[in-house]
């Protein structure tokens, strides 16, 4: 009995520092895992950045490596080539050499005239594609100086001639200020590091040219980069040490399959672990302290609760658990002796130890900001005057530098009935979590205001609030959208499985984003970026949902563009050889699945250098899209006009009975093109043209065969003296004439 209190006490206090250090655990885990997944976002940020950019370069490197046979044929090929790279250049923020490098290691093109001439056979990105002679893979160089003295890799793609032997690279070098900049947007604390490595190990890009982990190799034994690679996982978030300070780290491998890339990158984005958890460590430090403050305070309490009578034990522990339960502190004020007497949680609520505290408890007013205590004085000069109960907030500094809010609550009261007042009794409460809240709500206020349209739902998909950027971007005012559905932004181009997959995305993950049509109340239909997410309660029910949206109609328009450079002609607008090619194999396929016929054309036409040469390139220019306008009208929808040459063009015919048929479209291409031209100047201008025709399945059962042969026929038609079509037949046989 004597000792059960004590006992009791314990217990109390080891379950409490049990549940402490057990909240404290999960607080940490928590951060760890919170601040894990917002560098795994940002490396996400940085990937998606990186892979649009790099699947832009390999498309256009494979576009040069098409093109530059054109170039090297043509006596204008040259400064046509030097054209297109600077355009190209000047389109990819990313790059800031594109080179075409001969089998030497001499660069003959490229967007900077000060690198033409100049030899790098001995350069990375020129030897590791002349020893593998991959032309399906995008050689990723290790990192190199370059001549402005900053680390840079190289995209290279290999160049074969005709034989299939080397001819040289391609490449384009990355820019690494672009790249840099692409860092430091996503950075969000100043002791955070992103950095770009090479899959050899070497940092080549960092958030910071000082940085001094750039140009390091991280590819010891034991490293996170090593770790991570061995691990073959796409992503890892690992702890590593920084000159005895340990970082947090997500590092992120980029290596698409569908660029082929001979190395990978990776990112890294990583933190302090002592700024992640400089609050937590804080928190550590204030519970204990509060927890060692209580220990003493209860123990102090105990022993004078074991000294008192029963009646005075049992009312002053009443008061003290009443008062520790909600956080409020009891005091009383002697209007005479202007002293104080506080309980023990007012002593805890300005952080002063009873034991040091003057005989006249005003320690406090220390504590307080400038014109606190004139504040108080008045209130309380106030109160007296009138009588009536006072409440008054205020701010105080305590001893451990924290800012708090006090509000106080008092009240005159007599010793005798009636009798002059003698004492102010009081509360005073902690209102700090009150108006912090209160700041929060402000903030959260004015982010529902940002750019970013928002739109806010209730379980039902009822409209409950939208603000300025969602008026601004669809149109749509409060008053028209609170109380409809988001329905009224529905486009009319997606069919109702989209809408459903997209509902039970958000049912299983709580929710889901992704690329939409909308349309505004004027009628516009626009593609935007969606987010949804649901907000649930308690108990995990749906109480509302989130819609955010980003206009991305200028990203549409850049990739349309980027994909009419990289499938088109530029001047004719034609298909070029790659579409072409596609769409020819696209077409044997169902031919052969069907058992039908196709035909391909070879178009040359004759004599046109004089034409450039009589009359300029300008007006050759404007005769060749006058000649794909032409060809255009002879043919089907379903057939393909391509611009494969200079002067060259190729007709693809995907569907057709007999060969009597592509023979027909033939001749009426010819006799099409034997009309004058009229052009803008006023010139008329006679051409011919030769034609050459391979039809499958009877001259090639293949797309390489059947181009082959068109090719031979056509110039079987020069041979024979030009002006007319041939078809395909062997070498032995005699040339057929045109009226056939």
């Amino acid at each position: 009995m004597r000792w059960r209190h004590w006992l009791l006490l314990g217990a109390c206090l080891a379950a409490l520092a049990a549940y402490i250090a057990f909240t404290l655990g999960r607080e940490y885990r928590g951060i760890a895992a919170l601040e894990t997944e917002r560098l795994s976002a940002q490396s996400k940020v940085v990937e998606d950045n990186l892979r649009r950019q790099l699947d832009t370069i390999n498309l256009t490197l494979e576009w040069i490596v098409v093109e530059l046979p054109r170039w090297q044929g043509r006596r204008d090929g040259r400064g046509e080539g030097l054209q297109h790279l600077q355009s190209l250049s000047t389109g990819m923020s990313s790059v800031r050499t594109l080179a075409v490098v001969d089998a030497q290691g001499v660069i003959r093109l490229s967007n900077r005239e000060d690198m033409i001439g100049r030899n790098f056979a001995q350069r990375d990105y020129f030897l590791s594609p002349l020893r593998s002679l991959d032309a399906k893979t995008l050689y990723v160089s290790v990192p190199f100086n370059t001549v402005l003295g900053t680390y840079t890799i190289a995209l290279t793609r290999v160049v074969l001639d005709g034989q299939g032997q080397f001819a040289g690279v391609v490449s384009a070098i990355l820019d690494p200020l672009d790249m840099r900049i692409l860092l430091n947007s996503v950075r969000y604390a100043d002791d955070m590091r992103v950095m770009l490595v090479h899959g050899d190990g070497k940092v080549f890009v960092v958030d910071s040219e000082l940085n001094p982990v750039l140009g390091k190799d991280l590819s010891q034994p034991g490293s996170v980069l090593r770790r991570h690679l061995a691990s073959g996982r796409p992503i890892s978030d690992l702890k590593e040490a920084d000159g005895g300070a340990e970082r947090l780290a997500v590092l992120r491998t980029l290596q698409p399959a569908a660029l082929a890339m001979d190395k990978p990158l990776v990112i890294g984005v990583s933190r302090q672990s002592e700024a992640v958890f400089a609050q937590w460590r804080r928190d550590l430090q204030n519970q204990t302290l509060t927890y060692l403050g209580l220990l003493l305070f209860t123990g102090t309490g105990l022993l004078f609760y074991r000294r008192q009578s029963a009646r005075q034990r049992a009312s002053r522990n009443r008061l003290k658990l009443a008062t520790e339960a909600t956080g409020v502190g009891i005091w009383e004020f002697e209007l005479a002796t202007r002293h104080y007497h506080f309980d023990p949680v007012m002593f805890q609520l300005f952080g002063l130890d009873p034991k040091l505290a003057n005989a006249r408890h005003d320690d406090w007013h220390q504590l307080l900001l400038p014109g606190e205590l004139e504040r108080i004085k008045d209130g309380t000069r106030a109160v007296i005057r009138s009588g009536e109960p006072f409440e008054l907030t205020f701010q105080l500094r305590r001893p451990d530098g924290g800012l708090r809010y006090m509000h106080n609550r008092a009240v005159l009261q007599s010793d005798h009935l009636g009798g002059a007042p003698t004492r102010l009794i009081g509360t005073t409460q902690d209102l700090t979590e009150r108006k912090l809240l209160e700041a929060d709500l402000r903030v959260a206020a004015t982010a529902f205001d940002c750019q970013e349209s928002i739109v806010v739902t209730d379980a039902k998909q009822q409209i409950l609030r939208v603000n300025r950027a969602f008026t601004a971007l669809f149109g749509y005012t409060p008053q028209d959208a609170v109380g409809a559905t988001p329905r009224i932004l529905k486009s009319g181009r997606l069919e109702p499985a989209f809408y459903a997959a997209m509902w039970t995305g958000i049912e299983r993950d709580g929710a889901w984003h992704g690329e939409i049509w909308n349309r505004c109340k004027n009628g516009v239909v626009l593609p935007v970026s969606l987010s949804i997410t649901a907000v649930c309660d308690d108990e995990g029910r749906v109480t509302h949902y989130v819609a955010t949206h980003t206009d991305i109609t200028l990203r549409k328009v850049a990739e349309e563009e980027i994909k009419q450079l990289a499938f088109h002609d530029p001047l004719t607008h034609l298909p070029n050889r790659r579409l072409l090619d596609d769409r020819l194999r696209q077409a044997l396929v169902q031919a052969k699945r069907d058992h039908k016929r196709l035909a391909l054309l070879f178009i040359d036409l004759d004599k046109f250098k004089p034409v450039n040469d009589d009359f300029g390139h300008q007006t050759g220019d404007e005769l060749l899209e006058a000649v794909a306008r032409r060809l255009q009208t002879c043919v089907r929808e379903s057939d393909t006009v391509a611009r494969v040459g200079g002067d060259e063009f190729v007709v693809l015919l995907p569907i057709f009975e007999m060969p009597q048929d592509a023979l027909a479209v033939a001749e009426k291409i010819h006799l099409t093109l034997l009309q004058p031209f009229t052009l803008s100047r006023g010139q008329t201008i006679r051409i011919s043209s030769s034609g050459g025709v391979a039809i499958y399945p009877e001259h090639g059962s293949d797309a390489n065969e059947l181009t082959k042969h068109a090719d031979a026929a056509m110039y079987q038609a020069k041979a024979a003296g030009r002006d007319r079509v041939v078809l395909f037949q062997n070498v032995n046989e005699s040339l057929m004439e045109p009226t056939l």
